[in-house]
């Protein structure tokens, strides 16, 4: 049986895109035919909730009972996909509890594939997260994620130790740039299904309004974006699950 991936996508700042991925994610696992278990993890804004609002369980860090909640959820052995989005207020806590908990191991035992997902920004900082993120749960798939929508490192940053490092690491996938009307769009219409984009044909001749009421242009442009993210996630998973051996440890004997 295929492992059940758990798609942890977090950052060290905030406006980085996170949840963003977190909802790409979603929608990709849907249309695999996985719907996902959602989770968000920011109790004030719960962007995440308002876009799968009937999948998504919104967890307070802050609460010991959210805490068994989340992570006993997460390894559970069940073949659907699970999408956690860290808020940057909760990103201590969060990788806290799953460290002391050894969450990944009980996770491999029961057949799920821990892949944390992690956007950097251009601040040295946020660099050097990532390199502690990678040693501290090394038995986790990492990917880099660059977002264009952050703008350009500094060049401080390019010069950091951690920077460098991290410009030879595999696993990394890239959100590119889009139009600002259309992120706008997708702000104000978070329910709005990414998967329906890509799976409804796109036509000129189809009569009345595009789901979210976009334009074609719009809609075009949009689909041609989440298609690339959507290959870059399907490749990155096919390679996780080929290293999932070696991440795993061995499992008991019963």
């Amino acid at each position: 049986m295929r492992p059940s991936p758990a798609a942890i996508v977090t950052s060290l700042h905030a406006r980085t895109g996170k949840t963003l991925l977190a909802r790409v994610l979603g929608d990709y696992f849907a249309l695999s035919g996985r719907p996902p278990l959602v989770f968000d993890t920011d109790v004030t804004e719960q962007t995440l909730r308002a876009a799968f609002p009937y999948d998504t369980v919104v967890v307070d860090l802050a609460e010991t009972r959210d805490q068994m909640t989340l992570f006993d959820t997460l390894a559970r052995r069940a073949p659907e996909a699970r999408v956690v989005d860290v808020s940057h207020h909760a990103l201590r806590k969060f990788f806290k509890v799953m460290f002391e908990s050894q969450f990944a191991a009980e996770a491999h035992v029961r057949n799920v594939e821990p892949i944390i997902f992690y956007i950097a920004d251009r601040g040295a900082d946020a660099y050097e997260e990532a390199r502690h993120l990678r040693e501290r749960f090394d038995d986790c798939a990492f990917v880099l994620v660059d977002n264009a929508f952050v703008g350009k490192v500094k060049d401080k940053t390019r010069r950091s130790a951690a920077y460098q490092e991290m410009q030879e690491h595999d696993l990394r996938m890239t959100l590119p740039l889009f139009d600002q009307e259309l992120a706008d769009a997708l702000d104000d219409d978070p329910a709005l299904s990414l998967g329906d984009i890509v799976a409804k044909p796109l036509s000129r001749s189809e009569t009345g309004r595009m789901p979210g009421d976009l334009a074609f242009d719009q809609r075009a442009a949009l689909r041609a974006w989440v298609m690339q993210a959507f290959r870059d996630i399907h490749r990155l998973t096919r390679t996780i699950e080929t290293r999932a051996p070696a991440l795993s440890p061995v499992a008991p004997v019963l």
